[in-house]
């Protein structure tokens, strides 16, 4: 056995610390800590509590799913009764146990699975509030910034395999220094899962296209096959928009591979898709006589027929085909507008999409990196023709976009860079960190004080809670923010009907109601368009607190300074 001197091994740690192995460890722990200072500065500065409608919604969805092991939801949206009504075997509303008909599972269930933990339980039992509810905090939050860890690491890879190592930990600190992404991380919402499960979909077929292209065994290739399926079918049951990149990808898969059987495999990967999905489109039926539910109506929402929330707010929605149609290319062409000119380009950190629309107009060397762009590019074009018919929920999607935006950006630039044939490495480079640094800009300035204030109005934890535990856990609830009072409260909130007609029918013939909950999201509406004459014109009344002789709910109190009104039956404070 060779024995170094002593001096001798000195010299060798020495030089692996200085230029060595040594010299890369250190950078990547410094990197890492970094990445953790960056994201741990973020959340404590900028997350005080969910703010998104959605994202409570497939909170509580989580919970109930831990508790009662079926997709169940407590806010219950009178759209959703007329449809169990209408197209359930049942022909009912299923009050007692109603099944959510919106949303698909995956999300929920990755929630279930962290509510379970006995910490987080014990915070369901809790009769108070503070702070920033601890399954938020322990459970949500950690969900979504593994997600964006992950993906990150992903867009890594996925540089080194188009470009090579340089661009990819280039295009990954881009990823980690944007703000757009750690505020996805935050929000509660399940983007940053469907961000995750598409960029994986998409670094998969990559490889599998790679290694076939190369004559790769069946074997080699086809386990990444498979998981470019398991990834896209995860990504339908995390958000039904992510269909939309089965044809791109089944494209991608046959142009590469058309050499050889290439779109019979793309038709195996349509088929194995729709065989993946189908169990879930089988309990849509089962469950509500749709493959997708309410979903779909959902787009109603927002149009000339329904204003604002209104379609989820009917009881007994009139759905006409030649109004509806004219409604919705109305409101198609109103929303298509206005994401071209805004949003589009202001994708993440628009710096970035500016140079990845460009690159439309530059030949990379490698075919394989064109086509894999041209697919891409056809995905983005589907979701844009999509969402302007279901608006700002659907268009947040586009956050999937992102990180392959950031890699074919950051591509172009440095292509331009090297045709500037700068003389010195340290003009080079210092273009690089301005690129950079321009990018990361809007997350420093994000960071800088002011600070985020907690998410009231309307979203107040300790006052939901308090309002919630007035009524007793079988008593049905009606407010103008189910999510919150279904996720924070856990009792059956009823999205405030279109009218109080409605209130009436669904009070008188389906479930007695025993609490009346408003916030500042109907308070604060505009006084003459939406409560005097407007579509809550009905509700005005009650808002200004003259309660009818003969309506039921005539006790109450205000919160907040009047900000706030509880009404309920009669005095329940000392029971």
């Amino acid at each position: 056995m060779d024995h170094k001197p002593f001096s001798a091994r000195v010299q060798e740690l020495v030089y692996n610390v200085e230029v060595g192995v040594g010299l890369r460890l250190i950078q990547g722990g410094l990197c890492i800590l970094g990445l953790i200072a960056v994201m741990l500065l973020f959340t404590a500065t900028h997350f005080k509590g969910l703010k998104e409608a959605e994202a409570m919604d497939y909170a509580q969805l989580g919970r109930n799913l831990m508790q009662t092991h079926h997709l169940q939801t407590q806010c219950i949206r009178p759209a959703s009764m007329w449809y169990l009504i209408e197209h359930s075997r049942q022909h009912n509303p299923q009050m007692e146990a109603h099944p959510d008909i919106v949303h698909p599972p995956l999300y929920p269930a990755l929630l279930a699975l962290g509510f379970s933990a006995p910490v987080t339980r014990k915070s369901f039992d809790n009769p108070t509030i503070s702070g920033v509810f601890r399954p938020e905090q322990w459970v949500i939050v950690p969900l979504g910034h593994s997600c964006t860890l992950l993906t990150g690491l992903l867009v890594l890879l996925l540089g080194r395999r188009l470009f090579d190592w340089h661009h990819g930990l280039l295009a990954a600190t881009a990823f980690f220094l944007s703000a757009s992404v750690w505020q996805l991380s935050i929000s509660g919402l399940n983007l940053s899962l469907t961000v995750l499960l598409s960029v994986a979909a998409w670094y998969f077929a990559l490889i599998a296209v790679e290694r076939w292209q190369e004559g790769a065994p069946l074997r080699r290739w086809m386990v990444f096959y498979l998981l470019a399926l398991l990834a896209v079918t995860a990504g339908f049951y995390t958000r039904y928009i992510t269909a939309l990149l089965v044809p791109p990808l089944a494209l991608f898969i046959g142009f590469a591979m058309r050499r050889e059987r290439g779109w019979t495999w793309a038709a195996v990967f349509v088929g194995l898709y729709l065989a993946a999905i189908t169990p879930w489109l089988m309990r849509n039926i089962l469950v509500s006589g749709g493959i997708f539910g309410l979903a779909p109506y959902l787009a109603l929402n927002n149009t000339r027929l329904f204003d604002g929330e209104a379609f989820e707010r009917s009881i007994a929605p009139v759905l006409q085909a030649g109004r509806v149609f004219n409604a919705l290319e109305i409101k198609w062409l109103v929303n298509f507008a206005a994401f071209y000119t805004q949003p589009l380009r202001t994708i993440g950190e628009g710096l970035f999409v500016c140079f990845f629309l460009t690159s439309f107009f530059f030949q990379f060397s490698r075919p394989v990196v064109n086509l894999f762009r041209w697919c891409l590019s056809l995905a983005l074009l589907q979701l844009l023709l999509i969402a302007p018919l279901y608006g700002e929920t659907t268009w947040r999607s586009i956050a999937v976009f992102w990180p392959l935006a950031i890699l074919y950006g950051l591509a172009f630039f440095l292509v331009l860079l090297h045709r500037l044939h700068l003389t010195y490495r340290i003009l080079h480079r210092g273009a690089i960190g301005l690129f950079l640094f321009l990018g990361a800009l809007p997350l420093i300035l994000t960071l800088l004080p002011p600070r985020e204030e907690p998410p009231y109005p309307p979203y107040h934890p300790p006052f939901v809670k308090h309002v919630s535990l007035i009524l007793k856990t079988n008593e049905l609830m009606c407010t103008d923010m189910p999510w919150a009072t279904a996720w924070y409260g856990q009792r059956s909130s009823l999205f405030l009907p279109a009218t109080l007609e409605d209130y009436y029918e669904i009070n008188d013939s389906t479930k007695r109601i025993s609490g009346l909950y408003f916030t500042t999201l109907t308070r604060d509406k505009p006084y003459v368009r939406q409560l005097l004459t407007g579509p809550y014109r009905s509700w005005f009344p009650l808002l200004e607190g003259r309660i009818p002789s003969d309506f039921a709910l005539n006790q109450g109190f205000p919160l907040n300074n009047m900000d706030q009104l509880f009404l309920t039956d009669r005095t329940r404070y000392g029971e």
